[in-house]
């Protein structure tokens, strides 16, 4: 995918966009970055003390990082390693007055590389400092390097007692994602204390506050954190603030137990942040909080049982739905699950609409009309399906309520009414044949028979392969 860079000019500097995401604000940045540096390498320079430190950065090509790791003279070498060469050009030129000139340090050594195979790459024990810094997934290609497998081989380079430090996503507005990458840093044997602060330009852009983790793989104690030396001349973060950075409202914190680990087998972070269905409490419900600082909790160990994005997995939502709901009056259902967010510039509202208007579009189906046109060829289909078709048109005939249908039945007319009303949103008038093809920009007098007849047979092929998939998802599962 292209990757486009945009520097906006204002009269406090500079704002920093990836692909339209705001990286950093250089009104504000020190608050990100201070907050994701400054108390993992502190903290190490503690325990290690009188160390020669070795600091590893992954991502953070723009050197903001990297220049508040080169506040302490203990830190021998910086290890920075970032895929975008044209990030680390604008580091060595455009940035250069607000990183410091920090990539032309003697102090450190800059790898323009992918992170994952990097740190593959790298010796058991090495690093006594990790901070990551990456962009904002974008893309379920992107979550690689928050998975488990990404935070194991991190603790395997790890020093014994060294530090952690890396960026997470707003624990307000998307929450369940945030947890999910507690509880991944938990799964990978890592001890992980939570924070978030307040960015302004963050909150200005519609992203919520911002979340980071601490981690080692040995606990992290308050008595330490509270003998910290921070440098001199910091521009955001004080010792008080830092405290205050571990508490979380009780509302946002107990989201923590239901998220599950993000991993390349069980990918779960992606659907997390697309599907995000935490709404913040009213400001008088957020006064009781939880201080993480006092608080070492091991795992849940909760694995997804599948991708929720892929087809399939969607598929089968659907499917155990209507077992659940067949025989009950209970008509509530996991919107998430039967039609969760594909793409970033959705939103879970928007899916409830399309719901909604799905509905009424269930409502305008004929579906004596459309069974009878089916069992018309039923010599065509296989004998399983035209049985189930003679047994639905029965029941609807009867008028039984479709919670009475059996769950073959019910699963049949879910397949044809979803293939049908998939296929009139890809090509309605090959579906419905309303006589008008609304894929034309020509008016109606420039209407192509041709093109209407091309229109008719694809949205055909639509509808009977996706029902035979569908179908044969439900046969499948009820085989096994």
């Amino acid at each position: 995918m292209p990757i486009s860079l945009f520097i906006e000019q204002h009269s406090s500097g500079i704002a920093f966009y990836i692909n339209g995401d705001l990286q950093f604000d250089t009104a504000d940045e020190a608050l990100y970055h201070e907050y994701l540096v400054i108390p993992p390498v502190a903290l190490a320079q503690q325990r290690f003390f009188q160390t020669d430190l070795r600091v590893l950065i992954c991502g953070g090509g723009d050197g903001l990082a990297a220049r508040d790791v080169l506040r302490f003279p203990q830190v021998q070498h910086i290890d920075l390693v970032d895929y975008n060469p044209e990030v680390l050009e604008l580091a060595r030129t455009v940035f250069k007055p607000y990183n410091n000139a920090s990539l032309e340090s003697d102090r450190i050594t800059v790898y323009t590389q992918e992170a994952f195979e990097f740190v593959s790459a790298i010796p058991d024990n090495y690093y006594h400092v990790i901070i990551c810094d990456f962009t904002y997934p974008t893309c379920q290609e992107d979550t690689s390097i928050y998975s488990r497998e990404w935070f194991q081989q991190i603790n395997r380079v790890l020093y014994p007692d060294g530090i952690v430090s890396t960026n997470g996503v707003s624990p307000e507005n998307r929450t369940t994602g945030f947890w999910c990458l507690y509880q991944t840093l938990l799964s990978a044997g890592l001890m992980v204390k939570p924070l978030q602060v307040d960015i302004p330009s963050f909150r200005r852009h519609g992203y919520g506050n911002w979340g980071f983790f601490l981690a080692s793989n040995r606990d992290i104690k308050r008595f330490e954190l509270e003998r910290i030396a921070l440098p001199q001349s910091l521009q955001a973060l004080t010792g008080e603030d830092l405290w205050q950075a571990f508490i979380f409202p009780d509302k946002i914190a107990q989201v923590r137990h239901e998220a599950a680990i993000h991993s390349l087998d069980y990918p779960q972070l992606f659907y997390y942040l697309l599907n995000h269905t935490f709404t913040l409490p009213k400001d008088n419900d957020l006064n009781v909080t939880v201080d993480f600082i006092d608080i070492q909790e091991s795992g849940n160990g909760l694995l997804a049982k599948s991708d929720l994005l892929k087809i399939e997995s969607v598929a089968k939502a659907w499917r155990e739905q209507i077992y659940q709901y067949s025989g009950s009056t209970d008509n509530h259902a996991d919107i998430s699950q039967l039609l969760p967010v594909q793409h970033r510039y959705h939103s879970p509202k928007m899916t409830k609409e399309w719901l909604a208007y799905l509905k009424q579009l269930l409502a305008e189906i004929d579906l004596n009309s459309l069974l009878n046109s089916l069992l018309e060829r039923s010599h065509q289909l296989p004998e399983r399906m035209a049985s189930e078709l003679r047994q639905l048109a029965d029941k609807i005939r009867t008028k039984q309520p479709l919670a009475s249908l059996p769950p073959q039945t019910t699963q049949l007319l879910m397949v044809l009414s979803i293939t049908l009303l998939m296929a009139n949103l890809i090509t309605p008038d090959a579906v419905f044949a309303k006589g008008y093809y609304s894929g034309s920009s020509g008016s109606s007098d420039d209407y192509d028979g041709e093109v209407e007849g091309e229109a008719k047979i694809w949205g055909f092929f639509l509808t009977a392969m996706g029902g035979f998939w569908l179908y044969s998802i439900f046969t499948r599962s009820n085989d096994e």
